[in-house]
Order: structure tokens, then sequence, then C-alpha cells
């Protein structure tokens, strides 16, 4: 909304109003309203404040991203900074570190940062000095991300303290090499250590104490002190006043963690925080290899026993920790389903476990056909199987009646990405060729369902019918000498939308082929390119 003029007095920085702002971009275009924004921060009237805070927000440091607008802003913020104007400060971090507002670990702090972190660091000197001014922990918070080293502890106040305490941890185990669960020592930054030790056993604060535990895990120095320190405050709520974050307890628990072995996080009774849960997806982080674009499944000769360990700990006691977005999240390539963590434990049966020529189906599929889009291959290891009764496993039935299919393969699907509507439309593709000596089976399967799709009308059936399998077994036919004409009101995108079908729209365009001219016109139009 365009609100010029403002309506209160304003002090705003010198060579605000002469830059070209007209010829920068924010996030909704021409930034002409960007120094109305940075002038408002500094108005005596609220309105004009909630103006600015929502114009900055909203289009120069948009869900995280940032403009040319954006870097054109961080002088007159940082002029704003020399005035302790805190509401500038904190935009000033937005336009350094993006959405990161609250770091509890050190891998936060390497991700937390923008093409315009540099530009902003040649104003650290004025974020420090307000940092000593007013305390302002956003303002140690922005340092440390922008790797300044902070003042020797202690501070003046307790919650100061603790900040430092976090603050020399998180850069400590930059420097200093630590790895989660395997920490590894230098002469790197050691400075604050004996202090941290100290602030542990005599600060009357518990957030103090906390912190200094945290700081000697992140540092290297992880004891059995600390350790039982910050595993007992992850047990507990204590609400802090932290620039890090808002409860002692969560940032306990991740600063235990991060200072745990592998062995020690399994270790821990169940029914504590960490939940089991959340220290699986440690022990995956750590022993699984970084993931790609594409999902790489480990080989069954490839898996070590502590892989082992973890994946049948967690099928037995938390198998959401492997079917869970959170698993995704990690970034690693670790089974994706149960079923897929069964075969790669080699405790599954049926066709997917049979080890052809290639290897074992399931991982020829998902490493051939699946990550190198090799159909030749795959092919070749589906005519050693029952291509039929692979093709149920694939996409498995969640209820006894058949209905909805999730495929049961892994798919590390990355946010923004296609994956899953590729990998579908391969491994149908794949199976109906595969299938070629399978009519009789298809047809009889067809059969089981025709009643089904012909009773109902209209097309959002994607719950209701196995489309997935009734779409290939209609190709396979197609492909294979024919689709008899019962089957072609079997011909439906399986859904109200086609764009959203179950049965990818390549193989609806194709069957569409064997339709009666004025059907197949008409269905070629629904299943348009532009849907």
């Amino acid at each position: 909304m365009e609100r010029p003029p403002l309506r209160g007095t304003t002090a705003p920085p010198a060579g605000l109003h002469d830059v070209d702002w007209a010829a920068l971009d924010d996030a909704y275009g021409t930034a002409d309203q960007t120094p109305l924004f940075i002038e408002a921060l500094t108005s005596d009237d609220e309105g004009d404040q909630n103006f600015g805070v929502y114009g900055l927000y909203s289009a120069t440091t948009h869900q995280g991203s940032v403009y040319s607008a954006s870097e054109a802003a961080i002088p007159f913020l940082a002029e704003l900074v020399r005035r302790d104007n805190g509401t500038a400060l904190l935009f000033l971090a937005r336009i350094a570190v993006g959405e990161t507002h609250f770091v509890t670990r050190p891998d936060d702090v390497g991700r937390a940062t923008t093409e315009y972190a540099g530009a902003v660091a040649e104003f650290a000197a004025d974020v420090e000095a307000m940092w000593e001014r007013t305390g302002d922990d956003n303002a140690l918070r922005l340092l440390v991300l922008l790797g300044r080293k902070p003042e020797a502890l202690p501070a003046l106040t307790p919650d100061a303290t603790a900040d430092l305490c976090l603050a020399h941890g998180f850069l400590a185990a930059r420097d200093n090499g630590v790895t989660p669960g395997a920490a590894r020592r230098t002469d790197a930054r050691v400075d604050h250590v004996a202090t941290a030790r100290d602030l542990l056993t005599t600060s009357p604060s518990l957030h103090v104490r906390g912190a200094a535990a945290a700081c000697l895990v992140y540092s290297g120095f992880a004891d059995a002190d600390s350790l039982a320190l910050l595993h007992h405050l992850a047990q507990g709520e204590y609400p802090v006043h932290d620039a890090w974050t808002a409860d002692l307890a969560d940032l306990a628990a991740a600063a235990w963690t991060f200072g745990t072995t592998d062995d020690g996080l399994l270790a821990a009774a169940e029914d504590t925080r960490p939940t089991l849960h959340t220290r699986l997806l440690e022990r995956m982080a750590r022993q699984f290899r970084p993931s790609g674009a594409v999902y790489r499944p480990l080989a069954p000769e490839e898996l070590t026993a502590a892989q082992r360990t973890t994946l049948e700990t967690a099928l037995r006691s938390a198998p959401q920790t492997i079917t869970s977005a959170d698993a995704t999240y990690l970034g690693v390539d670790v089974p994706g389903t149960v079923a897929a963590a069964q075969r790669l434990l080699g405790t599954a049966t049926g066709e997917l476990s049979r080890r052809t020529s290639r290897g074992p189906l399931w991982f020829v599929l998902e490493d051939d056909l699946l990550a190198k889009d090799d159909r030749e291959t795959a092919l070749a290891a589906l005519a050693e199987v029952d291509a039929w009764s692979a093709l149920g496993e694939v996409f498995a039935a969640v209820q006894p009646d058949g209905t909805a299919e999730p495929i049961s393969l892994t798919l590390h699907d990355l946010f923004g990405d296609d994956r899953e509507e590729t990998a579908t439309l391969a491994l149908c593709s794949t199976f109906a060729d595969a299938l070629a000596g399978h009519r009789a089976q298809a047809e009889a399967f067809l059969d089981g369902w025709l009643p089904r799709v012909s009773e109902l009308d209209g097309y959002d059936l994607a719950f209701a019918v196995p489309a997935q399998r009734i779409g290939t077994a209609l190709v396979a036919l197609a492909r294979s000498g024919g689709l008899p004409e019962r089957f072609h009101p079997m011909i439906k995108p399986y859904h109200q939308y086609p764009e959203y079908s179950e049965v990818p729209l390549p193989l609806l365009r194709e069957l569409a082929e064997v339709l009666p001219a004025d059907i197949r016109a008409a269905s070629l139009a629904e299943w348009s390119e532009d849907e």
C-alpha cells in the first residue's frame, strides 16, 4: 500500500533520498519506496514505524531473499545502528543471514549467510560498538554469524555472559574442526575454555552454566559433567532471554545431541529429550553419505554395522524416523520407506528382493532406472523375475482393498523438484514394457477393477483405485498387442485435475490414441500440455 508522506517527525540518514532507488529492484519490482521504509524506522509515529517494518520485511528481505535494493539499504541501516536503532539492526541481520533468526547449533552458522553478508560485514565495527553500548543480544548474534571474534568472558550480566559462551562455542566449532559426536581439538581457539569450565561449576545462573556446557561441547572439550548437565536441562522448560533460542532446554538438547557419540545417542532412555526420533535422525546425518539431486541407494555390501543398527532401531521403535519429512530434510542417502529399509537390511521377501544377474531387483530399479535412467538394465533384470508381482510391490497398497498406492522404493524429493512424477513415469513405462508376456494377468486384474471404475462418475478417483497399476496394465496391453475395447472406459486421469493425475500424463496421451476419434480428441484436449 502506498503511504507517503510519512506522518511523524523523522531523521533520515544523510543521502538516503539521493540514491536512484527506482533503478533498483525489491521483491515486488521497482524499489522506489525503500527509502520511505528506512526513513519510517526513525519516526516518532508508531504507524510510520509499522509501515517501515512491514515494507522492509516484505519487499527488501522477503522470505529470506535479498535484492539490489537490499544491498543499497545496508549503509543507511548501518547509520541507524550507530544510533542504537534495534529495528534497523534486525533488518541488517536479515540482509546478511536471511530467515535464520535463531541459531541453535554450529551447523546453522555456516548456512546463515546471503550474497550480501560481506557487505554487511564491512559495518561489523558499528554492530560491535552497539553491542558494547546496549548489550543487544541480536548484535552479538550478528557478529558471530559474520565471523567476528567476541570479547573475553565473562560479561557484565548473566544473560550477556551466556550469550558470549555460545558465541565462543559456535566459532570454536568452526575453527577447531569439531564435528558432531567426534570432537577434534586443535589450538585454533581455546583461550575461552578454562573460563567456560569455571562458569560451568561456579556460576549461580543456570542459564550461564548451561551455555558454558554447550560452549565446551562445541569447542571440542565435551566431558561427562557438561554432557550430564545438558541432558538434565533438556528434560525441563527454562524460558530465557537469549539471542540463540527461546528456551534453554532446546539449546541444551541440541548441544547434548551434538556432543554425544553415536553409541551414546542410543544409550539414553527412550522417554527423555532428545527423543529417540531426534537421536536417530542425528545418527543418520552422521552415518549416511550426503545426497545429491538424485537418491543413490547403498548396496547391501556397503552397509556398515553402525548403519544397520540405526535402521534396525528405527524399524523396531521409531519407523517414522525413516518415513517422515525430517529424514528427507537431512539430505542423506538413507532408505526412505520401511519396505526399502527392510530390503537393504536383507529382511524382506518378494520379487523386489530377488537377486538378478544385475543385482537385487530393488537396487537395479533405484540405482540403474531411477538414478541413472538406464531402462535397458532394468528391463533385463525384470525379465528374470515375476514382473507382475514386482509391480504390485513397487506400487504397494496402503489399505487391504488395494487402493492408494505410494511407491515403496526410495524417492527423496528436494524442494521444488518433480522427482516423484518423473520416477512414476519411468516405473510405469518400464514395467509396461516388461509385462508384454503377462497379458492374461493384466486383463484379469483390469476385469476385477472394471466395475468399480465404471460405476463411479467423474475423475476424482485418486484414492479409490490402484491408479498406477491400472495405468501400467492398460499401457502394457496397448503396447503388446492392443487394448481390448472393454477397457476403454478405464482410460481416465484418476483425479479431478489431470495435471495431478496418479497416472503420468504422457501415458494417458499414449492411451488416448487407442480411443475412437471423437473421444480421443476430447481427452487429448483435456490433457493438453498447458495443464
